[in-house]
């Protein structure tokens, strides 16, 4: 489920022991906020390096636009991927102005 929230788009994600959101990047930098659960998240830097941490609900991390990142799920749960909203020239903005870039 994807919404906007007064300044912010937010991107649902539930899933059960097991299930993976397959590695991915986005254009801008995001807050990944961890609800219930727990999880396991594997970042490829754009140099190749890899970082792999575990997070346990509450809690959230910082990906960082340009990292691939994969999100497994250690225990059932859900977890919010956070963005600004922004215009095509990468500005943060206040309002939702429908340039979808700014989320992918």
């Amino acid at each position: 489920m994807e919404l906007a929230s007064g300044n912010v788009f937010i991107r649902k994600n539930k899933g059960k022991v097991g299930d993976v959101v397959d590695g991915h990047t986005h254009n801008f930098d995001h807050t990944t906020i961890f609800h219930v659960g727990a999880f396991h998240v594997k970042a490829k830097l754009p140099n190749g390096t890899v970082i792999e941490r575990d997070f346990v609900a509450p809690s959230h991390c910082l990906i960082r636009s340009d990292v691939e990142h994969e999100i497994t799920f250690t225990a059932d749960g859900e977890f919010w991927c956070v963005y600004s909203h922004r215009n095509a020239q990468g500005e943060v903005v206040q309002e939702d102005n429908g340039w979808g870039a700014a989320y992918v």
